[in-house]
């Protein structure tokens, strides 16, 4: 058995939600699953128009993704990375957890997950990053140690995909920053 088909069975248990792109129209180029918690976001209900608006706002950040558009990755120090990085591996790398940095508008989101395959991000759960303290935060740890179970729950007998260059983690329209 592989990723692909636990991806399939825990998209029929419930337990992951396929996010395609907004536009049904669109090219689905790249795929990003979501745990109920982060599928929540992204389809309601919301508490208020406000909090819809900053959804809609990660869920154009996720078609950014799925579309194939460019993204940048930071493969390298997770404390020092450019503002514009989309991608980030956190501390340790060794247990690739990584977010999806979505910062505009505030407050900014940042979404956990780890990538089953090249080109497939399972998002897994969430946190404002006001709420985050610093990098290397205990509260960054726990959201770390949190996507980690996560994983471990729905893939007791899989690794997370894990690379040497952003382009083993996403192939195309990618850069390092």
């Amino acid at each position: 058995m592989s990723i692909r088909d636990e991806i399939a069975f825990r998209r029929n248990e419930g337990r992951l939600f396929h996010v395609g792109p907004t536009l049904p129209s669109a090219p689905v180029e790249r795929f990003l699953f979501a745990s109920p918690e982060v599928y929540r976001l992204v389809v309601g209900p919301w508490r208020d128009e406000a909090e819809e608006y900053r959804c809609g706002k990660l869920l154009d950040d996720f078609d950014r993704f799925v579309e194939g558009r460019v993204v940048t990755l930071a493969l390298g120090n997770p404390y020092r990375k450019p503002r514009r990085t989309y991608l980030s591996r956190l501390d340790s790398s060794n247990d690739e957890v990584w977010e999806i940095r979505s910062r505009d508008p505030r407050p900014a989101i940042r979404v956990f997950g780890r990538f089953a395959e090249c080109d497939t991000f399972i998002a897994l759960n969430w946190e404002y990053r006001s709420r985050l303290g610093g990098s290397g935060s205990a509260e960054f740890a726990r959201e770390i140690n949190k996507t980690k179970s996560e994983w471990r729950r729905l893939f007791p007998t899989y690794e997370p995909h894990s690379g040497a260059t952003v382009n083993e983690y996403v192939s195309e329209n990618c850069f390092p920053v």
